[in-house]
């Protein structure tokens, strides 16, 4: 297909040409990968040769392929037994134990042509293998290194999602194992233009450049799915509308969501010394990449973000999207984790290759410790699987080559690696604490629409804003000392629903009296956990005049 990046293709046919290895593995699940792959054996110099082609799929058995038309047809042997397809194993059995069946079938089948004809086979949709009923490791081990094999010039292709899944660590080694790239923007501008032309939709330049952004990280597959579907539902390719679908497909995996960032520091009341300093450090310098380069200046890794529970801190991570206008990619930290052996590594892996594809872009993590320990003395399976994860992780975090801004959070900062929070990995350590007197009147106008650039919308008020706010400062300020952000927010529904209640058609003063009255906050404990944050911000932060003013903002 015209337009489309065949690099993963030609790295490995070099390494087939070097000896390397007869087996090279494709991590893919794309079908227009494999249909790439079937047309290369049609195309390419060292492939098109070959005197037999086979494909192999659990489900349609073994066929035979032309390498001349692409034509596939069921394969049956020279004794004019039946064709060998799914069903038709020795032993029969249910149709899972069948289909492996009829994979070692297809393997002893293919054997002898692959050592006596240059042949290629190409193994196609492998999510499992149970080595004792399939025999498939042992066939790649052999076939890998054979000398009759090697010299023939066979080729064997498997395709799978994952290859760590499939194989074992000894017999990734023997054969050549690549990833491939969803797509690259290259592609899907080709894609987007190609499909847009068959279809007659007139798209602006400039529109393009912005859906080729919209749409990374899927897969060319996905692409064109996504595509036909916008066309369908609006006659058009709407970028908004590939932005929703996208975040369907990619909600799938079930470890991530995308997400348009829909606040920015406007929407957050206080905290302006922490604003200002994250302004400063982060995002003057990803607006300014070119300057920053010629100083030498690296761009920012990542952001954590620590406090108490309602501070702000998921909120904050969604505004600093926002303001370095890039997407907003959630980790699901509680689906990482499965119960079954290896299968949370695979997770791990998946989420962060599929990160790393929709990059440039703000990544949260939301109680990031879940996996930003070690496992301690845990010497079983699970300890083993979380130790795994860890290091996955650890490993991700300090590349270098990372577009990815990691903004993560927690409320149990001392819980941490010290490997996991060092410069590098996390730039800055910003502590979030419970709001001062100025921060707890801001968040109470930004919830009730009284901050100029705020998307809350202003409800019904009993008389002139400005003598609300007033009476807030002035009264209800004061009587919340230590609240939250959070409990801010439910302050102010708390007294839209008194107002409510009362059957008014405005809320007014009174209502935030009756509102703060039922609210119980143990000032005691809260004044002990800002004295806990701010010892760590001590420890984590050595920015002194940030702390400084973090401790100026501080009602002790």
């Amino acid at each position: 297909m015209d337009g489309l990046d065949e690099s993963w293709l030609e790295r490995g046919l070099l390494k087939r040409k070097s000896n390397f290895s007869s087996v090279v593995l494709v991590e893919t699940t794309d079908p227009k990968r494999l249909q790439q792959l079937r047309d290369a054996v049609r195309e390419r110099p060292e492939l098109r040769g070959a005197e037999h082609v086979f494909l192999y799929d659990q489900w349609q058995g073994l066929s035979r392929l032309d390498p001349q038309t692409g034509q596939q047809t069921p394969y049956s042997k020279s004794g004019g037994d039946s064709p060998l397809q799914r069903r038709a194993t020795a032993g029969g059995g249910s149709g899972d134990q069948a289909a492996l069946a009829a994979l070692k079938s297809a393997l002893r089948e293919v054997d002898p042509f692959l050592r006596k004809w240059q042949t290629i086979l190409i193994i196609q949709n492998l999510a499992e293998n149970r080595e004792w009923e399939t025999g498939l490791q042992g066939a790649l081990r052999s076939w890998a290194i054979d000398a009759d094999i090697v010299a023939r010039g066979s080729t064997i292709f498997v395709q799978t999602a994952d290859s760590s899944g499939l194989l074992d660590s000894f017999t990734r080694e023997l054969v050549v194992v690549l990833t491939v790239d969803p797509s690259s923007g290259a592609e899907r501008r080709a894609i987007i233009q190609r499909t847009g032309a068959e279809l007659e939709v007139q798209t602006p330049p400039g529109q393009i450049g912005e859906m080729v952004m919209a749409t990374a990280g899927l897969n060319l597959h996905q692409l064109e799915s996504v595509l036909l579907e916008s066309y369908h539902t609006v006659h058009t390719f709407e970028p908004g509308l590939l932005k929703e679908l996208k975040a369907d497909l990619v909600r799938k995996s079930g470890v991530l969501e995308v997400a348009d960032p829909k606040f920015g520091f406007a929407d957050i009341g206080g905290y302006e010394v922490v604003k200002a300093f994250v302004r400063r450090a982060v995002i003057d310098v990803l607006h300014d990449q070119e300057r920053a380069a010629r100083f030498g200046l690296p761009l920012p890794k990542g952001v954590l973000l620590f406090g108490p529970p309602g501070t702000g801190k998921s909120l904050f991570a969604n505004a600093l999207a926002t303001e370095v206008r890039l997407p907003f990619i959630h980790l699901q930290t509680e689906n990482i984790y499965s119960k079954w052996f290896g299968e949370s590594g695979q997770n791990m892996r998946n989420a962060l290759r599929l990160a790393d594809k929709m990059s440039p872009a703000v990544v949260f993590i939301d109680e990031i410790d879940r996996f930003g320990r070690r496992s301690g003395a845990m010497r079983d399976s699970a300890g083993e699987e979380s130790q795994r994860v860890f290091s996955q992780f650890l490993e991700w975090l300090g590349r270098p080559d990372r577009e990815a801004i990691v903004v993560g959070t927690t409320n149990v900062p001392d819980h941490l690696d010290e490997a996991f929070v060092r410069t590098g990995r996390f730039d800055y350590k910003v502590p979030f604490l419970y709001p001062g007197a100025a921060a707890r009147l801001d968040v109470l106008r930004v919830h009730l629409g009284l901050k100029p650039g705020t998307k809350h919308a202003q409800p019904p008020l009993e008389g002139d804003p400005d003598r609300l706010v007033s009476f807030l400062e002035r009264e209800i300020v004061p009587e919340t000392r230590n609240f939250s952000c959070a409990e801010l927010e439910e302050l102010v529904t708390r007294a839209k629903r008194v107002a409510f209640n009362r059957g008014a058609s405005a809320m007014g003063a009174a209502d935030f009296e009756e509102a703060v009255a039922s609210f119980r906050v143990n000032n005691e404990e809260r004044a002990a956990a800002v004295e806990f944050y701010l010892d760590q911000a001590r420890k984590m932060t050595d920015d002194r005049a940030f702390l400084l003013g973090l401790e100026a903002e501080v009602e002790r």
